[in-house]
């Protein structure tokens, strides 16, 4: 392998440039890189200290290595199992930002609320961890507020200081932020900041990635590889998800082959790949009889925060531009994308979804280290774990 050092300090998710100098060392010293930390020690409650597990600002390692990408559907895996009809998983999906737990989350904007006759104008997606917005909002809550203002271009003067901060100050005089606001919780508002659902987190990223890395061996001293047995075993995440058993499993693996494992900076949960090229336009528009479909107008699918030539999307915003007009003069917009592979009109926001993959990045140090298998965790110990899902 390459040449190994220590990172000098963790990057903002995506290396965004929010962040004051000062607030960039809190950020990797205090949040990222304390929680690796916690992991390693065993200092969360129900954990124990690992051995294949490594703090990337202690622990000297290959930076130039491409590292294992990790990915997994963006759509809800619960809401497929549940729903089989296509019509009946999107219009789920697009109903609750609760239900959209594989990391990303969305809201869309539509020309009326009836879901089935009403068209899609605008769909926004994020896979933004709402620690680093709680970290903006305490240190630097005028810039928190400026980038709800830029992402939502649509409503820049209606987003008030108000709306993203509680009215009652807190003993040390300071707002608290309002993750949960009329900008960032409906689905049917085309606006959204970062993610919300309880299990998308990043700290639950880095408990599963510390906690696969330690082998499991069932009763009869068999070792565990199976992706549902092992989430099971060791008690992290969530195995009705596609993501959680998927990373863990991934992990795992790396961990079998006594590697010593970390996740890439800038650690982040990230949108991998969009597969677009099933998307056209039809400039007939979805009511007429017959199709003109065309390649997307440039600015259809833009990327406001992240970068996904890196493999490190963060927002992603599907919405004609304004001025496109269909053959008859008419304003096109997202309802009149055909689905070529599906072969239908784009309806819903989750239509998307399944073309998203989502990803982290797992890196190794040259060390080599041999562990025994641990047995499950015991039931006695379950319940302590709830502490790790939103730190």
């Amino acid at each position: 392998m390459g040449s190994q050092r220590i990172l000098p300090k963790f990057s903002a998710p995506g290396h965004l440039q929010d962040l004051s100098p000062t607030n960039q060392i809190a950020w990797s010293k205090h949040h990222i890189s304390q929680w690796l930390d916690d992991e390693i020690t065993g200092n969360v409650l129900g954990r124990t200290p690992l051995r294949q597990f490594f703090n990337g600002t202690r622990t000297p390692y290959d930076q130039s290595q491409q590292g294992a990408a990790i990915t997994w559907s963006a759509f809800p895996r619960r809401v497929s199992k549940a729903h089989g009809r296509d019509e009946q998983r999107w219009a789920t999906a697009d109903s609750s930002r609760d239900l959209q737990d594989e990391y990303l989350e969305w809201s869309v904007a539509r020309d009326g609320e009836d879901l089935t006759t009403s068209k899609v104008r605008r769909v926004v997606m994020t896979c933004e961890g709402p620690e680093y917005w709680r970290f903006l909002a305490d240190t630097q809550p005028s810039d928190l507020v400026r980038l709800y203002q830029e992402l939502n271009p649509e409503h820049r003067s209606q987003i008030l200081d108000q709306h993203l901060f509680t009215s009652n100050a807190m003993p040390s005089g300071q707002q608290a932020y309002k993750a949960r606001n009329r900008w960032n919780s409906p689905t049917t508002s085309g606006t959204i900041a970062h993610l919300i659902q309880p299990n998308n987190t990043l700290g639950a990223e880095i408990d599963i990635a510390a906690q696969a890395t330690v082998l499991r061996k069932d009763r009869n001293n068999r070792l565990i590889t199976n992706p549902d047995q092992l989430i099971r075993c060791s008690e992290y995440g969530d195995p009705d998800r596609h993501s959680d058993p998927h990373i863990g499993s991934a992990i795992n693996d790396l961990a079998r082959q006594k590697a010593v494992i970390s996740l890439a900076d800038p650690v982040g949960l990230y949108i991998h790949s969009f597969q677009t090229s099933a998307f056209k336009l039809d400039y007939h528009g979805r009511e007429g009889d017959d199709q003109d479909l065309r390649d997307l107008p440039a600015g259809t699918i833009t990327w406001p925060r992240g970068d996904i030539s890196q493999r490190q999307g963060l927002n992603l915003r599907i919405q004609v531009p304004n001025g496109v007009l269909g053959n008859s003069q008419q304003e096109l917009t997202v309802g009149d994308i055909w689905d070529t592979q599906r072969q239908r009109y784009i309806q819903y926001g989750a239509q998307f979804a399944d073309y998203i993959l989502m990803g982290v990045t797992g890196v190794v140090t040259d060390d080599m280290v041999t562990v025994d298998p641990e047995p499950c965790i015991s039931a006695s110990r379950v319940s302590a774990l709830n502490s790790v899902r939103l730190r």
